[in-house]
């Protein structure tokens, strides 16, 4: 695992949070970093499993924060519109995009999950239906949960989709 870049983050207030202040607030867990822009077909395709993903790991086995490279409050529209997203809103706005940058971010959704000692553990970009449910799997091994399905066996959505 390689060390996680030491960049700031800010939340929608506009407030600079340090990634080991993120890092404190998950408690223990992992963190999952989720980049994202407002305009992106595939960030609306990902967004309602990666809340599934907080909601059913959510606390006790990750802490889930979106990172919007936009602003606060079209952000804060995205949530409302794919998924209700319940996890933190985070912000890495144009024209900087210093964080997304310093985790070279290419393309969105782009997911990087951190140790809690700050070691970057996974990333993933793009929508993969197989990589969410492998995501889960990992995150209720590592506490010793039960696994539930991030994406319904029945569920129509596509297997792979380009960031």
């Amino acid at each position: 695992m390689t060390p996680a870049p030491k960049t700031p983050f800010f939340d929608a207030s506009g407030r600079a949070l340090t990634l080991a202040e993120l890092l404190a607030n998950a408690e223990g867990h992992p963190l999952l970093l989720a980049f994202f822009k407002v305009g992106c077909p595939t960030c609306r395709l990902a967004w309602p499993f990666v809340q599934k993903l907080h909601a059913l790991y959510g606390g006790t086995a990750v802490r889930v924060a979106g990172v919007c490279q936009d602003t606060a409050a079209e952000g804060a529209a995205f949530y409302r519109e794919n998924g209700k997203a319940t996890f933190d809103l985070l912000v890495d706005p144009e024209p900087r995009f210093a964080a997304s940058n310093a985790f070279d971010v290419e393309s969105v959704p782009h997911l990087v999950l951190l140790s809690p000692g700050a070691a970057v553990k996974k990333t993933v970009t793009g929508w993969s239906k197989r990589e969410m449910e492998a995501l889960g799997r990992e995150l209720a091994e590592a506490k010793g949960l039960a696994e539930r399905p991030v994406v319904e066996p029945a569920d129509p959505v596509k297997e792979w989709q380009a960031g």
